[in-house]
């Protein structure tokens, strides 16, 4: 029933990228094209709890018996296989009054030495169709399934440290920029400070002297008010950037008149 070539066939999934659902289907695929079933559900244990969990199945009905008892493993068949070492094959199983989907079984446990990875079991609805002849070619196919089976998980927990990595990397590479900016801005702190001490006083007595010839002029030369105006509104502009220049809070920039970038000042 099971070749060689058959199942080199497993061998070669291995070397392609293939997701988990993809590689569970291609794996069933290849089932599909040596070995006769009815319905074949693969269980797999589960990395938080250690029990098996139906990963794929293919046919009309999932293929496990006995569900109701509870093994170390899960409940079903499977949990019970799952405790052994070899595959268990039922040529003929009692029909308990038309309720059984199958009448032939395999289950079989797939095993990396002393690691359990899941359970492959093969229904058939004809009694005698799965015979102890094929005990061998089954525990070959195990062999291969768990090794598959194995390299996803290792695949999986290579791409959750990446994943990690990548967040880490992310983490560090923002904790960087916020000490940049920090920098930046303390760079800028120091520049601000210099600049206020240089045009705050000279600016006071611009405003003053300003405010002194709008009054005299509204008396004397009111043609000179409108000019008095604009001094004093660009005295007080400049004085209002030097504000906004004390409360700085980041160093983005915008760019400005032909092109050149400056501080982004609100």
């Amino acid at each position: 029933m099971i070749s060689l070539e058959f199942l080199q066939k497993f061998s070669s999934l291995l070397q392609k990228s293939l997701s988990r659902a993809e590689t569970y289907a291609a794996v069933f695929d290849i089932l599909d094209e040596t070995i006769e079933y009815d319905s074949a559900s693969l269980f797999v244990v589960s990395q938080h709890s250690d029990e098996l969990e139906e990963a794929f199945t293919r046919g009309p009905a999932k293929v496990d018996l006995v569900s109701e008892v509870a093994f170390s493993q899960g409940g079903g068949l499977s949990g019970w296989v799952a405790g052994q070492k070899f595959p268990f094959i039922f040529p003929e199983l009692s029909d308990e009054g038309g309720k059984r989907d199958f009448k032939s079984l395999v289950s079989i446990p797939l095993w990396i030495e002393s690691k359990l990875l899941g359970v492959l079991n093969l229904g058939h609805k004809e009694a005698g169709h799965f015979k102890p002849d094929d005990q061998h070619g089954f525990e070959q196919l195990a062999l291969e399934l768990a090794i598959i089976l194995e390299q996803l998980a290792l695949r999986t927990e290579v791409q959750e440290k990446n994943q990690q990595l990548e967040a880490l990397l992310k983490e560090l590479q923002e904790a960087q920029q916020v000490q940049i900016e920090k920098e930046r801005l303390a760079a800028i702190g120091e520049v601000v400070v210099k600049i206020n001490h240089e045009i705050n006083n000279p600016l006071a007595i611009i405003i003053s002297v300003a405010d002194l010839m709008d009054i005299k002029a509204s008396e004397e030369h009111p043609e000179f008010c409108e000019s008095l105006a604009k001094v004093k509104a660009a005295a007080y502009r400049i004085r209002d950037l030097a504000r906004a220049l004390e409360n700085l809070e980041s160093s983005q920039v915008e760019e400005y008149v032909g092109g050149v970038s400056m501080l982004k000042i609100d």
